[in-house]
């Protein structure tokens, strides 16, 4: 009896089983959170309430074989990730782009020191040099105002008899072509052609034509080194090839040149710090004495008639004197196109005498002219920077108001040449 009591209660734990499987496997992943323990301690309570005979070695064996079949079924599979290149968006611009072309810009461009360089000695070519055999050209268009108020009085037997002020205002306008030339690479030549349109209005005249011709140089000493200033040394030549003020009827005519000779030397050095040029530069003029004159002065005709000063006023010999001066700026540049320029120069004029036909002679007071400049430039092509700049004056003897513009003429098809070999 016992026997076959045991044999029901063998078959009621083996279907038990067999119903315990079938329900794991059709139960949803939230049932495999099941720990093992509990899972043990449920196949032991069936074992206990079916029978108090089976033993606990046969339940865990059974309940082990449970657990495989559970995660067999629910294992997840593992698939292989693939990544598709072409559809998978990547951090670099893409070629063709906005973004792309400035990437390749800042990448391919010049160093900002560099490029911040090039724009300031496109205005300021005194601190610059060219290389061996390249050849550069350049076109100016300056325009400069002068507003001033003169007094006109006549004496007769020490009395005055006349007095009038007037009001005189001058328009000058200068274009100038310049050429360079590299002899060495610390060596560049350099010409000017300007050619002077002039108006007066208290003299209610006009006049244009070639102005004086000038020649200079610029030469680097000593190569460039690394914690050491550059140092440029200038020179020039001008000539009077214009007409001269010292020629003419002072009272009707106007000129176009300066009447004299000239020679200048001077040094100029520059300095970099991010983000900006500094510059400065120091001059002196010498000018050539002129004589031979035959000018009326203030009256009168070449002999002595007429006027007040019975051809005491008669112009003979002209002394130019000396002209010194200094300038310093700075350079910034916003950008890869735009740069701005600002400067100060002043200069001042002295031993400037006049004789006359009597042999009496006039030395003129030092003259301090003080100019004020804004440049800006603009980038047009990667190797065009094209230059405009205001000057105020802040001195009587400076123009009250300058305007220029500067560009190479590699604009107009005139680039920049280097000599063949």
């Amino acid at each position: 009896m016992n026997n076959q009591w045991m044999k029901r209660t063998l078959l009621a734990v083996s279907i038990q089983f067999a119903i315990g499987s079938l329900y794991a496997a059709e139960t949803a992943p939230a049932d495999i959170d099941a720990s093992p323990e509990v899972a043990v301690d449920q196949a032991e309570a069936v074992v206990t309430d079916s029978t108090g005979a089976v033993s606990n070695g046969a339940a865990t064996e059974a309940v082990k074989a449970e657990e495989a079949t559970q995660t067999e079924a629910i294992a997840p599979a593992k698939e292989e990730v693939k990544i598709n290149k072409d559809e998978t968006k990547s951090l670099a611009p893409k070629p063709g782009t906005q973004a792309a072309e400035a990437l390749q810009k800042q990448e391919g461009d010049a160093s900002q020191e560099t490029n911040l360089q090039e724009v300031f000695t496109s205005n300021e070519r005194q601190y610059s040099l060219i290389k061996k055999g390249e050849i550069s050209t350049f076109y100016d268009l300056d325009y400069s105002y002068y507003r001033d108020s003169q007094i006109n009085a006549g004496m007769n037997s020490g009395q005055l008899y006349q007095l009038r002020i007037d009001e005189d205002a001058s328009h000058t306008i200068s274009n100038t072509f310049t050429g360079q030339y590299g002899v060495l690479d610390n060596l560049t030549f350099t010409a000017s052609v300007p050619f002077i349109a002039k108006s007066d209005n208290l003299k209610d005249t006009t006049t244009a034509g070639l102005g004086d011709i000038s020649f200079g140089a610029r030469w680097e000493p000593f190569p460039l080194k690394a914690g050491r200033l550059p140092l440029i040394l200038f020179g020039s030549l001008s000539t009077k090839t214009g007409d001269s003020p010292y020629e003419i009827n002072a009272d009707k005519d106007l000129s176009t040149g300066k009447g004299y000779y000239s020679v200048g030397v001077g040094a100029s050095t520059r300095k970099y710090i991010d983000p900006v040029v500094l510059f400065a530069s120091v001059s002196g003029n010498y000018g050539l004495k002129e004589t031979g004159l035959n000018q009326v002065r203030g009256g009168g005709n070449n002999n002595g008639e007429g006027g007040t000063q019975d051809g005491n006023q008669i112009l003979t010999e002209f002394d130019p004197g000396i002209t010194a001066g200094f300038s310093f700026g700075f350079a910034y540049s916003f950008n890869y196109d735009v740069s701005m320029t600002m400067s100060y120069q002043q200069s001042f004029n002295m031993n400037t005498s006049f004789k006359y036909k009597n042999g009496n002679e006039y030395e003129a007071a030092s003259q301090s002219s003080g100019m004020f400049a804004i440049a800006l430039g603009v980038r047009v092509n990667p190797d065009t920077i094209v230059n405009g700049t205001v000057g105020i004056g802040l001195t009587e003897d400076s123009p009250d108001i300058s305007l220029g513009l500067s560009f190479p003429l590699d604009i107009l098809g005139f680039g920049k040449k280097k000599k063949p070999n």
